[in-house]
């Protein structure tokens, strides 16, 4: 609880400064939260990346200094409107606002007290590595390379707010970082409603009625900070299109440049982003914002592009591991890039022109096949966990019936390419999260025009999304908050898989001891020297000059690898392949014993590792 109210108040001292500094760009007070928190976590990630390089992570939490000096700085001593939140979604026009309103906050609030939950089975990326590797640079005191891990070279500015978190001891702060994240998302959308003339409330009420929204605002994953920048990137280049106004467009690069620190699917978004102001601005005729474009764009990149330089100077490729075919990369292979890509192509029902038109109706109705099903006893295929929800789905009758306001047409240009680019892709819900704050702020920018009768309609089924969506997180997570709060270890027992697995090797092991983790990658709890197993993450353990389980065992003996963990649940059933059966012969040798057997998870020592003392 003390780290969640600590991260809070960063949080509101970042947003306040920020906000004084957007005064000057834009009179909503939304935006002004919004763009402003956006910044200002965006310079703390990045201080904060900038200490890890540099082997200072002693330092990491006194990262908010600098960006809060900044903002400052160029607030120009604007007197504050501190906790001016009334406006928040003001002039309500009639009852159904109001009730909008209200639900959002609620669900708000709802997320934001979930974030005391620490990551358990439904959060894997989380253990994995969003967690994982900033544990690693804080245990190390400075960011390292991790070769065993790939995702640890994907674009990580979310990442260095999780460090952050961590640096101090609170899981729930770290977590708090990606909740602000989606509640700017959600009032940036609102402030930019409110700059058509309309209420907030419906664009704040589509995005955190979402479920798999929702879920990502309490959740240790990286979507969310994508969504927030990619978003107000487009809305800031509205703003400049329409005012002609130059400093947009240099706000609207920043914020797309952020985006690209985020994940490198935002190259996706940053492409058509590219794409959309060119065509927009050609059409208005205003031939000389061009340049400034091109130049943003080029800001962009430079914001972006230290996490790709990175990648470039570890490992010969800016984006590994993909595009291997292209750039190459150290410690992977052709093979090794198929087998990820056929990963890939396993979420979705299907790339076929027919199944892009139906995508929507899965998205909010079937969403199964574009999640992983492997969490805890939450049940994503009973919930609809991972779903957009009917409002997403019934937005567009909203435009049928009173239109979209000029230039919108633009930003939900942009929401189609980036579908079909994640249709391609893929097709996984999360990943397609960054276009559902455009499409709440650009679909719902005309909702005042829209006929009484449609207007209540909607509003009835946005209030009913909400409604699940309330009783869904509700029910679900608030019974399990005060087992969380009591006792972390029976809540992470309750709801983890290997939990007790790793308890026995944090327990029983070595401190010195390393672990092998096979058919499993959650190795945040583990408070030992882990490696990947499977042949597919590296190549690391050169399983090709191996020739049974004896070599094997002299490997893990002369690299320190004492400790094995199979998580059997995700074994593949069938002939082993040679890498995999190094390590069954090894076990029937007996160079790798038994010590540890529970709920589907063994754990073998190397019968000559030596002891602990």
């Amino acid at each position: 609880m003390l780290g969640l109210l600590f991260g809070l108040v960063i949080l509101l001292v970042l947003m306040e400064l920020g906000g004084r500094a957007m005064r000057r760009w834009t009179p909503n007070l939304l935006e002004q939260i919004a763009y402003g928190g956006a910044l200002g976590l965006g310079l703390m990630a990045y201080v904060a990346g900038a200490l890890a390089a540099i082997g200072g992570t002693e330092l990491v939490p006194l990262a908010p200094l600098i960006p809060a000096f900044l903002l400052l700085l160029a607030s120009g001593g604007r007197r504050s409107r501190w906790l001016a939140w009334g406006e928040a979604f003001r002039r309500p026009h009639g009852v159904m606002e109001g009730l909008l309103a209200v639900v959002a906050w609620l669900l708000a609030l709802l997320s934001l007290a979930l974030c005391l939950l620490p990551p358990d089975g439904n959060e894997w990326d989380a253990l994995a590595y969003h967690w994982a590797f900033p544990k690693i640079y804080l245990q190390v005191g400075r960011m390292v390379e991790l070769p065993f891990m790939h995702q640890s070279y994907f674009p990580a500015l979310q990442d260095m707010l999780y460090l952050f978190g961590l640096s101090y001891g609170f899981e729930a702060m770290a977590k708090l970082m990606h909740w602000a994240m989606g509640v700017f998302a959600a009032l940036g959308a609102a402030g930019f409603v409110q700059r058509q003339g309309g209420s907030g409330a419906w664009a704040a009420a589509l995005i955190l009625g979402a479920p798999a929204f929702l879920w990502q605002m309490f959740s240790a994953y990286a979507d969310l900070a994508t969504a927030l920048y990619a978003s107000l990137a487009m809305f800031a280049f509205a703003h400049a299109a329409r005012e002609r106004n130059a400093g947009w467009l240099w706000l609207s690069g920043a914020m797309m440049g952020f985006a690209l620190a985020t994940k490198y699917t935002a190259l996706l978004a940053w492409g058509v982003w590219g794409l959309i102001g060119l065509l927009w601005l050609w059409r208005e005729k205003q031939a000389q914002a061009v340049r400034t474009l091109v130049l943003a764009g080029l800001l962009a990149l430079a914001i972006g592009g230290p996490w790709y330089v990175r990648n470039f100077l570890w490992t010969g490729n800016p984006v590994y591991p993909f595009a291997y075919e292209i750039f190459g990369g150290k410690n992977w292979s052709q093979a090794q890039a198929d087998a990820y890509r056929n990963d890939q192509l396993k979420f979705g029902m299907g790339r076929e022109p027919s199944m892009l038109l139906i995508v929507p109706w899965n998205l909010a109705a079937n969403p199964a096949p574009f999640t992983d099903p492997i969490g805890a006893r939450v049940g994503e295929r009973v919930f609809l966990l991972p779903s957009l929800g009917a409002g997403a789905l019934a937005t567009p009758a909203v435009w049928l019936v009173g239109g979209v306001a000029q230039g919108m047409g633009y930003l939900l240009g942009f929401v189609a390419l980036n579908l079909l680019g994640w249709f391609y892709l893929m097709q996984q819900v999360r990943y397609l999260l960054l276009a559902l704050p455009v499409l709440a702020g650009a679909g719902l920018s005309a909702i005042q025009r829209v006929a009484v009768w449609a207007r209540y309609g909607y509003g009835g089924i946005l209030l009913l999304q909400m409604g699940f969506t309330l009783w869904l997180m509700g029910s679900v997570y608030l019974p399990l908050l005060p087992l969380a709060l009591n006792n972390r270890d029976a809540y992470l027992n309750r709801r983890l898989q290997i939990y007790p697995a790793i308890q026995y090797l944090n327990l029983h092991a070595a401190p010195e001891a390393g672990v092998i983790l096979l058919d499993e990658t959650r190795g945040y709890y583990l408070n030992r020297r882990y490696l990947w197993g499977n042949a597919g993450h590296h190549r690391l353990i050169p399983y090709d000059s191996m020739r049974n389980g004896d070599d094997l065992a002299r490997w893990m003996l002369k690299n320190g690898y004492a400790y094995l963990l199979i998580n059997r649940q995700f074994t593949p059933q069938g002939e082993p392949e040679p890498w995999r059966a190094l390590y069954y012969d090894a076990i029937q040798r007996g160079r790798l014993q038994l010590v540890f057997a529970e709920r589907g998870v063994e754990v073998y020592r190397l019968s000559d590792a030596p002891q602990r003392r």
